[in-house]
């Protein structure tokens, strides 16, 4: 299993063990943060460096229940050979894939220090992916499609929804885990994929 706070330890120059407890209170301080930007969320994405700290450790968490290896699983059991990571964080869904031989489009916020990051990572393990942005309207298909984490914090996720169905018959994503509450004000809009998609297992679904 990576160690998703060495990397980071490594990222930032700074001590692992402050490391590894600044991911595990990283949810508090986005949440703080958020009354700040929520009018302007784009610049809370783009300036804030929390989220590189709070997704090592949602990464962690995954690991630990060996959710990466169901995810590379299922890529090589379909024979997939072209994602697309949408709204990809600090890409470690980008780089699993490309250990099992497909081509990955990786998509976050423009110049935010996620991003950053995740070129930082995508160098330390070789992975070369075709970079979009924020604005990137999907005009083409993807044998899958990654949306982990991310629906949540559109104001209008439907149409993306909509969208995203017109280019994939395979969704991965997570309306069931997700939560409403003081900890994560930037989860602004719920969802719902069954119009759709329809889901296979877990975090997979698939095109109705």
């Amino acid at each position: 299993m990576k160690d998703f706070y060495s990397e980071l330890a490594e990222y930032t120059g700074r001590d692992y063990e402050l490391v590894k407890a600044r991911c595990v209170i990283a949810h508090i301080e986005l949440a703080w943060l958020w009354e700040e930007y929520k009018d302007r969320p784009i610049d809370f994405y783009r300036e804030t460096e929390w989220y590189i700290f709070g997704l090592s450790f949602y990464q962690t968490r995954l690991a630990e229940k060996k959710l990466d290896i169901w995810y590379q699983y299922q890529i090589r059991t379909h024979g997939w050979k072209k994602g697309l990571d949408f709204g990809g964080g600090i890409g470690e869904q980008t780089i699993l894939a490309f250990e099992e031989g497909a081509e990955m489009d990786f998509l976050d916020v423009e110049r935010s220090k996620t991003l950053e990051y995740a070129r930082w990572r995508f160098n330390k393990y070789g992975v070369r992916p075709v970079f979009w942005s924020e604005n990137y309207k999907i005009d083409q298909d993807y044998d899958f499609i990654v949306a982990m984490d991310i629906l949540e914090h559109l104001e209008k996720p439907e149409p993306i929804i909509e969208n995203l169905a017109k280019h994939t018959e395979w969704l991965f994503c997570n309306p069931e885990y997700l939560f409403f509450d003081k900890w994560n004000p930037q989860h602004i809009s719920k969802f719902d994929l069954t119009k759709y998609f329809k889901k296979e297992e877990i975090y997979l679904w698939r095109r109705r």
